[in-house]
């Protein structure tokens, strides 16, 4: 009879040696967080790595999964990746699109890593990342300008009188010259008629005064 008693208690004390050391080793073991995954789902196409980049960068890509909750995108300076610093992300999967702009003129030149995670309804997360972009800012900012020396005019007053004088110069029309030739010819055709007209009533005047007062006229020859 005890035997049997031992036989039906052993499966009991089994069954709660076993919760024990399940509720035990999950209060001091605690679950570890869920460790981020290479999926294609997550994924940066643009810009490559190894791209040299400046200005405003649209990052392209895709972001998706069968348990999509949303995703994020941020950069990291190289070599270490020990600070991500997250610059965009959503809540609608991205497919093949644009997933965030990222605005490199804030940063000092220099190597940086790009990431897109996926985190999935499961707690599971997926990600992609593009490592050694290379901002090049500083080359893109123009040299300062220099004052010119004394007596020299600056370059500025120079461009702007080389316009003007290319202004000028186009105003100046060919096709006008035929009706401004047309214009002296017409200026001196009058001028020609009015000294005639003058000779002529001259010559008339002197008419009459010989006949009426018949004494010569002089003609002022």
């Amino acid at each position: 009879m005890k035997l049997v008693q031992h036989a039906v208690r052993l499966p009991v004390i089994v069954f709660v040696a076993r919760i024990l050391l399940a509720v035990l080793g999950a209060a001091i073991w605690p679950a570890t967080p869920a460790v981020a995954q290479a999926n294609p789902l997550a994924r940066i196409v643009s810009p490559s790595s190894e791209q040299s980049i400046r200005g405003n960068v649209t990052i392209q890509g895709t972001a998706n999964s069968g348990q999509f909750v949303r995703y994020e995108v941020a950069y990291a300076a190289e070599p270490d990746l020990g600070a991500w610093i997250v610059i965009g992300g959503g809540a609608q999967p991205v497919e093949n699109g644009v997933l965030a702009v990222w605005n490199t003129r804030p940063l000092p030149d220099g190597a940086y890593a790009l990431r897109v995670q996926v985190v999935n309804a499961d707690g599971s997360v997926f990600e992609g990342i593009v490592r050694n972009l290379k901002t090049a800012n500083a080359i893109s900012q123009p040299a300062p300008a220099t004052p010119p020396e004394a007596g020299q005019p600056d370059e500025a007053t120079s461009s702007a009188e080389a316009n003007a004088g290319a202004a000028d110069a186009s105003d100046f029309d060919l096709a006008a010259i035929p009706a401004a030739f047309l214009r002296g010819a017409r200026m001196a055709l009058l001028a020609l008629a009015a000294l005639g007209a003058y000779v002529a009533l001259k010559r008339l005047i002197g008419f009459f005064l010989r006949r009426f007062f018949d004494k010569p006229v002089d003609y002022g020859r």
